[in-house]
């Protein structure tokens, strides 16, 4: 009878246990003493991302530091007193991963046999709270709105209406800072004019130029629509600097343009402390506030045209009579009816004298009759026009003015009158000359200096390329001109400069162009319409010509310099004019170097090539013989725990000459030159040093498992023997475990005995094999378990866009549970941003490197890392 009764209680018990692991709720029960928990149920659990073991081992303190003694007193004393018999109230949960849970909490103190236990059922209120928020936002929008509307009526233009719609919607709308920033499309750019709330200083100085396509500004700018960003960390707000966001806690924004006469005349961008902030109610609204501001700026303009033209009209007679600028008056007929002052003291004529002729009585004789018909033309079709024109003073003076002619229509829309206003621009055009004679020629030879010569050599090699003909460029640069300046003085070397640039004249063809680039150096353009064989006569003519002495010292002396001169052609050894003149260059260089006084052609660019080349391989060599090579390391990151337990070993070159430099630039040599065999075993050696070291100083005994590159080279080489390094490791007394080696995808199409044998000799060492850049070449599948691959590393080409093409990440996804299903472990290179790895994690992506977390550093900064992030995992 007795056992039935246990049967039957345990049935119910497990029945109770299943309903509330059933139930949404989140049911527990504690001891009211220590608040420790005896009971969690499975909803609980799911919520919070605790195991029940876990759970069980907690008290309430660990969800909610709240969970005080203070606040025992204050809330649970009554129910352990019995004067309630259950409390609720608000309060928030933390999660396994530190996220924060709101929830409403119901507390009842229940009799368990002799005890009594305190019972908990809590409610997430996260939907809820995002849902009052919202109700909060639109309604202090609409408080905003009514508050625009009003001051629309009273203002007068937007240097009062922008700062009252920056601030309301910060004080009345709830949002963290707006600001409005004003577009000039003649200027060419977008940048704020009146900002308010908290970060407003961050956009201080911001300029966008309207030619920027990226962006919230630019695009909502460019295509003339809201532009709404949910979340920052995800989606840059590429005006502001990262670090201001992060500072002042803005998780989105949204940018509305604001129309004026029907064009995009400002931006209002407002920023909110919460991600998805602007739903789609609240959009609509802040888009209906910027539809009224455009309203209000477009009767700003009607008003302010109004009153224009109330001015305009009791002015006109005063203006005309007392302006500056002559003003003519025709009827339909263009004969004058009328004219001021300002045009008798710039013709001559007196108002008696033109009325009721043509204007042609100003004719200068320089125009065709094709421009009058242009003139003509452009008026019947845009009643205006207005440009340079020359005209003739009554004494026959010839000047340029500048006129403006207006037609007037009747209500007919018939020519009614002809208004033309004008003005001598004679210093203004002389300026110009002058400012374009300085602009594109050398003031001391009067040749073109380097802007024109650039011009006209795009031209010429525009014109070589299309026409078949060639064209050749002559850079000449004087040899003991310095000896000239420093002896003589500059003016002498000035006065060298003029005879140098006159001789060169005399030397090349009339169709030839001379440039002075600056300094002693000069440019000879050589079209060669009629083949190459003269370019060797006009050099050496050049350089015979200022060989001659010269004789323009005070006391008679006579000077001696001779020139350099380097040839390049076009298309023989360059496409573009920078190229050319760049070759032409290092031609000259080669003509001193040879000993002055000569000529050189450019020789190919692979000659250049072959001698860097050479030099490198000659550097390289040297370079491991004086131990100019260096290991860094780069941190590999337990995606499950935050630790860092490997390092991918990076070879780095500490160049005497040009400082670091990357593998990019030197391995490819190496491996083509064999080098890479000695390289590939100090790497090794070196990394398992570090490895033997970063075990031996571990507090707990574990170690950062080291992953070395090694080169197909190496692989296919018969001269490497594996067993030296295997002594190696047996020496340090280091385990083969400690190590990884990486391959590529290629290396295992090209499975020979000498490759397989290689890789069975790591696996039977205990040395693991990574698969680099997974993804990316024609592996096969078959291969990942026949050579016992241990962990695949997903190339950072997938992770890039992992964020924002679904197509990566779900070939990630799919690397992943294949690797998985293989017992493969995955690596995920190129980790940027955390947003990147917290997909990874989703995928159940297993280790991950990147600059997220770090770049590749030297041991000791390698070493303070670790520390570093085994003090913060402890």
């Amino acid at each position: 009878m007795i056992t039935m009764q246990i049967n039957e209680l345990e049935a119910k018990l497990q029945q109770t246990q299943i309903i509330l692991d059933k139930s949404p709720s989140l049911v527990f029960l504690m001891v009211p003493e220590t608040l420790q928990f005896v009971f969690v149920n499975a909803s609980l659990l799911t919520c919070l991302d605790y195991s029940q073991d876990e759970m069980l081992a907690m008290s309430a303190n660990q969800l909610n530091p709240a969970f005080s003694d203070d606040y025992c007193q204050s809330i649970l004393a009554p129910l352990l007193s019995g004067e309630q018999e259950s409390v609720d109230f608000e309060m928030a949960f933390i999660r396994k991963n530190h996220e924060i849970v709101p929830v409403a909490m119901f507390l009842r103190l229940v009799e368990m046999g002799d005890s009594k236990l305190l019972l908990a059922i809590a409610h997430d209120i996260t939907i809820k709270q995002q849902h009052e928020a919202h109700i909060s936002r639109l309604t202090n929008f609409y408080k905003a709105l009514s508050e625009v509307n009003q001051a629309i009526v009273r203002m007068h233009d937007e240097a009062a209406l922008f700062p009252l719609v920056c601030r309301v919607a910060v004080e009345l709308g709830g949002v963290a800072m707006a600001f409005i920033a004003q577009v000039d499309a003649r200027q060419g750019w977008i940048k704020p004019v009146v900002s308010y709330g908290h970060g407003k200083s961050s956009v201080d100085g911001l300029v966008i130029a309207v030619t920027e396509q990226t962006g919230i500004l630019a695009t909502a700018f460019h295509e003339r629509r809201i532009v709404v960003i949910d979340n920052s960390a995800v989606d840059k707000l590429s005006y502001l600097a990262d670090e201001d966001v992060r500072t002042f806690g803005w998780q989105s924004a949204a940018t509305f343009p604001i129309m004026r006469a029907g064009e995009v005349f400002a931006l209002l961008t407002v920023h909110h402390q919460y991600s998805h902030a602007f739903e789609l109610p609240l959009v609509n609204l802040i888009s209906e506030m910027c539809g009224d501001i455009s309203f209000a700026l477009d009767n700003f303009d009607r008003e302010h045209q109004r009153k224009l033209l109330e001015d305009e009209s009791k002015q006109a007679s005063l203006v005309y009579q007392y302006s500056s600028q002559a003003m003519m008056v025709t009827d339909a007929d263009n004969q004058i009816i009328s004219v001021n002052h300002a045009y008798t003291t710039v013709t001559g004529y007196a108002a008696h004298e033109v009325i009721g002729k043509n204007p042609s009585v100003l004719s200068s004789g320089r125009h065709d009759a094709e421009f009058y018909k242009t003139i003509w033309n452009t008026l019947k079709a845009y009643q205006y026009w207005q440009g340079r024109i020359w005209s003739k003073r009554k004494n026959g003076e010839i000047y340029p003015e500048w006129m403006a002619i207006n037609l007037v229509l009747d209500e007919e829309g018939e020519p009614y009158r002809y208004v033309a206003t004008f003005y001598d621009i004679t210093d203004k055009v002389r300026a110009e000359e002058l400012i374009w004679k300085q602009a594109n020629y050398d003031l001391l030879t009067e040749l073109p200096n380097r802007y024109m010569l650039h011009q006209r050599l795009v031209q010429e090699v525009s014109y070589a390329q299309h026409s078949g003909h060639g064209v050749a460029l002559l850079y000449i640069d004087l040899d003991q001109f310095k000896e000239v300046n420093d002896t003589l003085g500059h003016q002498m070397g000035d006065l060298l400069l003029v005879q140098v640039a006159q001789r060169i004249r005399l030397a090349v063809n009339s169709n030839d162009i001379v440039a002075r680039l600056g300094g002693d150096e000069f440019v000879v353009i050589v079209p060669l319409s009629d083949g190459k064989d003269n370019l060797t006569d006009i050099a050496q003519n050049v350089i015979t010509q200022l060989a001659a002495s010269f004789d323009i010292s005070v006391d008679k002396r006579v000077i001696h310099i001779s020139a350099s001169i380097g040839i390049a052609l076009c298309p023989d050894d360059a496409n573009t004019a920078d190229d050319l003149l760049r070759e032409a260059e290092q031609a000259m260089y080669a003509a001193k170097q040879a000993g002055r006084n000569r000529l050189s052609f450019y020789t190919v660019a692979l000659q250049q090539k072959a001698q860097n080349r050479l030099r490198l391989l000659s550097d390289l060599r040297y370079a491991l013989t004086t131990q100019q090579f260096e290991l860094h390391f780069q941190p590999i990151v337990d995606l499950n725990t935050g630790r860092i337990t490997k390092a991918e070993a990076l070879i780095r070159w500490q160049h005497p000459e040009h400082g670091w430099m990357s593998p990019v630039e030197f391995i490819p040599l190496a491996e083509e030159t064999g080098l890479i065999i000695a390289l590939g075993d100090w790497v090794f050696k070196e990394a398992a040093t570090w490895a033997r070291r970063w075990q031996q100083n571990s507090a707990d005994g574990s170690s950062i498992q080291v992953s070395v590159n090694m080169s197909p080279v190496q692989f296919k080489d018969a001269t490497v023997k594996l067993a030296d390094w295997l002594a190696y490791l047996q020496n340090l007394g280091l385990s083969g475990e400690n190590l990884v080696i990486e391959i590529t995808e290629g290396l295992l199409l090209d499975a020979s005995t000498l490759i397989t044998d290689k890789l069975l000799t790591f696996r039977d060492a205990g040395i693991k094999v990574s698969m680099d850049d997974f993804g990316t070449g024609y592996s096969a599948l078959s291969y990942l378990k026949k050579f016992d691959i241990d962990y695949l590393k997903i190339d950072q080409s997938f992770v890039r866009d992992i964020c924002i093409d679904p197509s990566d990440l779900a070939l990630s996804e799919a690397i992943v549970v294949m690797a998985h299903k293989l017992g493969l472990r995955v690596i995920a290179e190129g980790v940027e941003t955390a947003a990147q790895r917290d997909l990874l994690v989703q995928c159940g992506c297993d280790y991950a490197q990147g600059y997220y977390f770090s770049p590749a550093l030297p041991p000791a900064e390698f070493e303070l890392f670790i520390r570093d992030n085994q003090a913060a995992a402890i």
